[in-house]
């Protein structure tokens, strides 16, 4: 390619916001995990008893959680040395290498495209159908169509601001957690089916391993799944007044914070169900377990109230993974790795053409829901020898398989993180303990990857290995896109995210987390 092809291929110019977010702006971006509708859709899945972790649920989340957090911790190293729009691009082109940097955006941004970034819609619209059939009408619109409505509110308020988008986050955040956390010590209160008992953390209630099972590991890659979306607090680093500071406190406190809920709703739900009814899988099978404890302990009138709240929770998580995979297009079009469009912001500053590939993955997913029969597909042969289907349509079974999808994507992106995280801790103090959570951070993707794809059967009628196959596909076609940018477009891969070159003079991790640092050779509480 010659010089002038060169130059007009260069960088596209743009420009965000100014930097005027903080640590309560980068929280709420972390809130992108959605929790209440998570213990609403995903951790049931949790308790599945033959991949799952049965009655060890509880232990499990537990497991993730603090798997997890050493993963946020990970993070943190890098969002103190490096801030940028693209946040995972970034800290990889730099604290790697621009090669490793760009092609691992390329199946990151994909894979939050069939998590939050498109699965959340048919999420929404599945909830938004069923609180309509059960309170409104038996008519009405189609599931996909509450599923675009949700859409187009989430692009509208993206595009008029981030600052109006992430308090819309918070206020839904706030509003749903205090009705879900009632219910969880009503039920603790109430001594749930047969009593409180903590039997549940004893990994011999299931077995660690599982043998026809998934066991304890067998719970952890939906455990992780529970978590994942975090790191899109990472993506306002460009609009923060000190990114240094407040991303790293935002990624460690939301995934503390979060981690303790899950454990607490997890406890709650299977004391609520009982022992016997979530080793026959009660709850990973109710279609909507928290509105039926909710009715069961209060009231049918609280759990209308519930559902509600998890409806708002999912518009705060659709909320936020938008803002990330709008500034991620955003960075890879000003970097010149996507067409300059990418680049364009609105006179809000907002990077409204990248935020519309959020359009992509929910109009996709609708349409791969609507001409698949997922719900038929992904089942077991029961004792009888009659097929047992898992899940009651082809959205939620689609949705379901789209958010394993991007959990595999998004935990091969925390490995490669963690992995590469260990050149970083020499500049971060260089503590023995400080390698000892890196090394956390490898393992618990690994676990994850390994509970997941360990129980039979090994082919397409599982969940988890069909959404394998479709995470190859997407390696795949980002191996094709860096391909086409390497060859053609060389100088601005070997220069990619210049903008977040790497902050000097930043201060030790323990103080940029609100603690005092620590004497040389002490690990922290």
């Amino acid at each position: 390619m010659s010089q002038a092809d060169a130059g007009s291929a260069g960088p596209a110019t743009g420009a965000l916001g100014k930097r005027n977010l903080t640590t309560i702006h980068a929280v709420a971006q972390a809130l992108a995990i959605g929790p209440m509708f998570s213990v609403a859709l995903v951790l049931g899945g949790v308790s599945r008893p033959d991949i799952g972790a049965g009655w060890n649920a509880a232990l499990a989340v537990l497991l993730a959680g603090l798997g997890v957090l050493a993963i946020a911790y990970t993070i943190s190293l890098y969002a103190r040395r490096y801030s940028g729009a693209g946040a995972v691009y970034e800290y990889l082109t730099h604290g790697a290498h621009p090669w490793v940097g760009v092609f691992t955006a390329g199946f990151f941004f994909a894979g939050a495209l069939f998590l939050g970034g498109g699965g959340i819609y048919l999420g929404l619209g599945i909830l938004s159908d069923g609180f309509w059939k059960s309170h409104i009408s038996d008519g009405g619109p189609s599931w996909w169509v509450w599923g675009m409505i949700a859409l187009g509110i989430v692009l509208v308020l993206n595009y008029i601001g981030v600052r109006i988008a992430i308090r819309a986050m918070l206020t839904f955040a706030a509003i749903s957690f205090l009705p879900m956390l009632v219910l969880a010590l009503v039920i603790i209160v109430k001594g749930g089916e047969s009593g409180n008992t903590l039997s549940m953390f004893n990994p011999g209630e299931t077995s660690l391993f599982g043998i026809t099972g998934g066991g304890v590991l067998g719970g952890i890659l939906l455990g992780i799944l529970l978590f994942v979306g975090f790191e899109a607090a990472a993506s306002i680093g460009e609009e923060s007044e000190n990114p240094h500071r407040s991303i790293p406190r935002a990624l460690i406190w939301t995934v503390a914070v979060a981690a303790a809920f899950y454990v607490v709703m997890a406890y709650a739900i299977s004391v609520g169900y009982g022992k016997e009814a979530v080793s026959k899988g009660a709850w990973a099978g109710s279609p909507g377990p928290v509105s039926e404890l909710a009715t069961k302990y209060i009231g049918s009138w609280y759990s209308t109230i519930l559902e509600l709240v998890i409806i708002l929770d999912a518009m705060a998580l659709a909320l936020a993974i938008c803002v990330m995979i709008g500034r991620g297009f955003f960075a890879l079009g000003r970097d010149g790795l996507l067409p300059k469009v990418f680049a364009k912001t609105s006179r809000y500053d907002t990077p409204w053409v990248g935020n519309l590939m959020v359009a992509v993955g929910g109009i996709g997913l609708v349409i791969l829901a609507s001409v698949t029969s997922y719900s038929t597909k992904f089942g077991a042969i029961g004792p009888d020898g009659k097929f047992i289907q898992f899940f009651p349509t082809d959205a939620f079974a689609t949705f379901i398989m789209s958010a394993t999808v991007g959990s595999y994507a998004i935990e091969l992106v925390y490995l490669i993180l963690a992995v590469v995280a260990v050149r970083l801790v020499p500049k971060a103090g260089n503590h023995w303990w400080q390698y000892l959570i890196v090394l956390v951070a490898v393992a618990t993707p690994l676990l994850g990857f390994y509970g997941a794809l360990h129980p039979a059967p090994h082919d397409r009628s599982n969940v988890n290995w069909e959404a394998l196959y479709w995470t190859i596909g997407l390696i795949v076609v980002s191996l094709v896109w860096f391909a086409i940018v390497l060859v053609s477009r060389r100088s601005n891969v070997d220069n990619a995210a210049a903008h977040a070159a790497e902050h000097h003079g930043v201060p030790p991790l323990d103080e940029t987390l609100g603690f005092e640092p620590l004497p040389e050779g002490k690990m922290p509480l």
